[in-house]
C-alpha cells in the first residue's frame, strides 16, 4: 500500500514552510498602517498549526525520500491544501466571499493573474501584497522552495519537481537536487530584485514596483490598479516589463547557463521558436491595428508587441483592451492562450516544446508517407526522441483539449455564453488570465457564477500542475498495491 503517514508528514512541512509566506505581508501590513493584520495573523496561525499537526501525525516517516507515488501525491494535495490556505487573508479580511477568495488564491498561487477584485483602490495593501506575492512563491513552486531548503529529500526531490510542472524543475543542471533548487532560486530572485530597481528608477513608488516585479517575473499578471499595465504613462517602464516577462518565459536553467558564461545555452532550439513566434504574431496582430486606423504605425507595433509576449508568456497585463481591436488581431492573441512560454520557466500553457515537437512528427508522418521504407528520427537540439517521448506529447495536447471541451461545456451549463466559456477555461488552464466574450480583457471576473469560479479554479490548477499530478489522486489503484 501508498505509504500515508509519509504523505501526511511531507505535505505537513509543505504546508509549514508556506506558512512563513504569511509573515512578510503581515510586517507590510503593520508598517503601512492598513488595519489588515489580524486576518495575516490568523492565516499564519492556522497554517503552520495544520502543518504541524500532519508533521506530528507523519511520525518519522515524513524523513523518508518519496517514491514515485508518495511524491505525485505530496505535490498534488500540497497544492490542493496552499491554494485552499492562501485564501484565508481574503476570507478572514472581509474583502472576498467564498468563491471569490477561493479564486484569487488559486489565480495567485497558479500564476494565472486573473481576478475577481472590482476596485484594487480600495483593498489594504498587505492584500495587495500578499496577491503579487503568492505569484512569486507560484510562478517558481513551493515544491521546488522545499527541494532546496529540506536535505533530507535527497534523490527522491527529483521526482516532485518533476511531478509540480515540466517547468523550472525538470532539468538537471547541477549534481545534486537540492543545489538545481537553489540555483534556480538565486536566478529567480536575483531577477526579481533587479526589475524591483529597473521600476523604482522608472519612477514607481517602491512598493508598486515590489508588487508588480513579483508579478511579472513570475508572469502572473496580478496588478495594484485596476488598469493594469496602462496606469503606468511611462514608456521605459512598459519596456522593462516586456523584457521581463520575456525572461520569465525562458529557461532558468539555460539563463543560469548564460550567467555562468556558458553561451552556447542561448543556441536552444526551443527558445529560438519562441521568439519566432513573437514576431510573427506581433506582425499579425499589428497590421489590422495600422490599416484599421486604431493608433500610428508606432504605436501599433508597440501595443502589439506588449500583448502577443504578455499573452504567450500567460503574465496577462495589458496596455489598452485589446477586446476592441480587429477580430484578425484578437483571434492572433486567443490563438497564443493555447502556446505559452517555454519549458523551466514560470509560464504556463502547452509549452514551445511541445508544439516543436508536434510540428517535427508531424513533419515525419508525411515524409514516411512520401518513403514508407524510410526511417526518420525526431531530433531536438540534436538529439533523437524516443517513440515515448512522442506518444507522451500528443496525450498531453489530447488531454488539454479535452480539458477545455469539458470546462466549457460545464460553464455553459451556468449560463455563460460560448465565447466567454471558452476563453475562460482556455485562459485558466493556460494560466494567462484575460477572457474575452461577455467580459473582455480587462475586465474582472466578479461577475461569474460562483460554481463557475470554482471549475476555472479547478482548471487553474489543473494547468500549474498540467494535469497528471491531480488528476492521478482520483484513480483507487493510485493509492492500492
Amino acid at each position: 500500500m501508498i505509504n500515508a503517514a509519509f504523505i501526511c508528514g511531507l505535505t505537513g512541512w509543505v504546508v509549514a514552510i508556506f506558512s512563513g509566506a504569511f509573515v512578510v505581508p503581515l510586517i507590510v501590513s503593520l508598517v503601512m498602517g492598513d488595519g489588515a493584520t489580524r486576518p495575516f495573523v490568523a492565516s499564519l496561525l492556522i497554517t503552520l498549526s495544520l502543518g504541524a499537526l500532519l508533521i506530528f501525525l507523519g511520525g518519522q516517516e515524513a524523513r523518508q525520500e518519496p517514491r514515485y507515488r508518495e511524491g505525485l501525491a505530496v505535490v498534488g494535495l500540497s497544492w490542493l491544501s496552499i491554494n485552499l490556505l492562501g485564501a484565508l487573508p481574503y476570507w478572514l479580511s472581509g474583502q472576498l466571499g467564498f468563491w471569490d477568495g477561493l479564486f484569487e488564491s488559486f489565480a495567485g498561487l497558479s500564476s494565472t493573474g486573473g481576478s475577481v477584485i472590482k476596485d484594487l483602490t480600495v483593498v489594504p495593501q498587505g492584500i495587495l501584497f500578499w496577491r503579487s506575492l503568492s505569484q512569486w512563491l507560484g510562478g517558481m513552486g513551493i515544491i521546488v522552495l522545499m527541494v532546496a531548503i529540506l536535505p533530507f529529500l535527497g534523490v527522491g526531490g527529483q521526482i516532485m519537481l518533476k511531478s509540480e510542472s515540466s517547468g523550472a524543475a525538470m532539468e538537471k543542471f547541477r549534481p545534486r537536487v537540492a543545489q538545481t533548487a537553489k540555483c534556480l532560486w538565486l536566478v529567480y530572485l536575483g531577477l526579481t530584485i533587479l526589475l524591483f530597481a529597473l521600476l523604482v528608477l522608472g519612477g514607481l513608488k517602491p512598493f508598486d514596483a515590489l508588487c508588480q516585479g513579483l508579478s511579472v517575473i513570475s508572469t502572473g499578471g496580478f496588478s495594484n490598479y485596476n488598469e493594469s499595465a496602462a496606469h503606468h504613462q511611462s514608456v521605459y517602464i512598459h519596456w522593462v516589463l516586456i523584457i521581463f516577462m520575456l525572461l520569465g518565459s525562458l529557461s532558468f536553467a539555460m539563463i543560469y547557463q548564460v550567467f555562468r558564461g556558458q553561451w552556447r545555452a542561448l543556441y536552444n532550439p526551443e527558445a529560438i521558436f519562441f521568439l519566432l513566434i513573437i514576431l510573427g504574431f506581433t506582425t499579425l496582430v499589428a497590421v489590422p491595428l495600422i490599416y484599421g486606423g486604431y493608433y500610428s504605425p508606432a504605436r501599433s507595433f508597440f501595443h502589439a508587441v506588449f500583448q502577443v509576449v504578455s499573452v504567450i508568456s500567460t503574465t496577462g497585463l495589458s496596455t489598452a483592451d485589446w477586446g476592441a481591436w480587429p477580430e484578425i488581431s484578437k483571434a492572433g492573441l486567443l490563438a497564443l492562450f493555447f502556446v505559452g512560454g517555454c519549458s523551466g520557466s514560470t509560464s504556463g500553457g502547452l509549452k514551445c516544446v511541445r508544439w516543436l515537437i508536434l510540428f517535427k512528427s508531424l513533419h515525419r508522418v508525411f515524409r514516411q508517407y512520401i518513403h514508407p521504407r524510410g526511417v526518420f528520427p525526431v531530433r531536438l537540439g540534436g538529439k533523437p526522441l524516443s517513440d515515448q517521448v512522442l506518444e507522451k506529447v500528443w496525450l498531453y495536447f489530447l488531454l488539454y483539449m479535452i480539458s477545455v471541451i469539458i470546462g466549457s461545456l460545464l460553464l455553459l451549463l451556468m449560463g455563460l455564453d460560448l465565447g466567454t466559456s471558452l476563453t475562460a477555461v482556455a485562459s485558466c488552464l493556460g494560466n494567462v488570465g484575460p477572457v474575452l466574450g461577455q467580459l473582455g480583457p480587462t475586465s474582472d471576473l466578479s461577475l461569474l457564477p460562483g460554481p463557475a469560479k470554482g471549475v476555472l479554479s479547478l482548471c487553474m490548477l489543473l494547468g500549474r500542475l498540467e494535469f497528471y499530478s491531480v488528476l492521478i489522486l482520483i484513480f483507487p489503484e493510485f493509492w492500492s498495491r
